[in-house]
């Protein structure tokens, strides 16, 4: 698919995206491994509910929440996600907030906001990553399977497996990067075996 089209795409699913993740609002902790919380409450029994605009956070520990429409998301240890389905803060209804996180997207793909709102292919995998250099934070995009728009000021990258973003305060000038695909740690690997999907 040309990069154009898949960019029409991405603008036409984004209200569809966003409705998708705010409307499952019915998200759940569907397992832990350790230290995980969602705000104060610590979590040690699998199907916890999650209220609009709590916030998912492990500790030495990691944690996989379940969405609506298959959608899932992987937490590694010392990270957070917020959950909300107020439009003003969060478009998407998921933001991830600190360290990270793999998403594995089910049936219509949604939109994650991590240092800007990145549009994600239904039956995909992606990786985002928050970081510090120096002063500024910075958000790691991966793409392992299905393909991902990641709006820059001007124009979109279109991200496709194997190819990789860092969003910051770069604007136009943020690098579209390769990686390897087969380059998998251990929360990878883990998300992977857990949502039974073939590397």
């Amino acid at each position: 698919m040309k990069p154009s089209l898949l960019f029409t795409c991405f603008t036409l699913c984004a209200t569809v995206s966003s409705a998708q993740w705010a409307g499952a609002s019915a998200a759940t902790v569907a397992y832990v491994e350790g230290d995980v919380y969602v705000d104060a409450q610590q979590v040690q029994q699998p199907d916890f509910p999650i209220k609009p605009g709590s916030v998912v956070r492990t500790e030495k520990g990691r944690a996989e929440v379940h969405f609506g429409r298959n959608d899932a998301i992987f937490l590694g240890a010392n990270s957070s996600i917020r959950i909300s389905d107020n439009a003003g803060i969060s478009p998407a209804g998921l933001e991830i907030l600190s360290g990270s996180a793999v998403v594995i997207s089910g049936e219509i793909g949604p939109a994650v906001s991590c240092r800007g709102l990145v549009h994600l292919s239904d039956a995909g995998v992606f990786r985002f990553d928050r970081h510090q250099v120096v002063d500024e934070n910075f958000c790691k995009v991966r793409v392992y399977k299905g393909a991902a728009g990641a709006p820059m000021l001007s124009f979109v990258w279109v991200l496709t497996p194997g190819k990789t973003v860092d969003l910051g305060s770069c604007g136009d000038f943020t690098p579209r990067d390769e990686f390897n695909i087969d380059d998998a740690d251990d929360l990878t690997r883990w998300s992977r075996e857990r949502a039974g999907v073939r590397p």
